[in-house]
């Protein structure tokens, strides 16, 4: 199975809104489509800087952060640990 292991400060995270991906593999971003100024991403691996983030937490970050990428036709994003604006907390 391929993965894609973050380094340094960076952060991988699974897409979890609306993206669209063509039969192509081409990604269509939300904000291309409208839906918004952020996107939210489950971690799935964070590089060694990263403390403040564990795999497994959903992040908000711009929409325009990060570096797409398409891996087994699963849209995901690479983003700089600056580029994260929080983590989703429930009470």
């Amino acid at each position: 199975m391929k993965y894609i292991q973050a380094v340094k400060d960076k952060i991988v995270v699974r897409l979890l809104k609306n993206d669209e991906i063509t039969l192509g593999g081409i990604i269509i971003p939300e904000i291309a489509m409208n839906k918004g100024p952020h996107k939210m991403g489950e971690v799935i691996s964070i590089g060694n800087a990263v403390e403040e983030i564990s795999v497994g937490d959903t992040i908000v970050f711009a929409s325009f952060g990060g570096q797409d990428t398409l891996l087994d036709n699963v849209a995901y994003k690479i983003l700089a640990l600056g580029e994260v604006y929080g983590i989703l907390k429930e009470d």
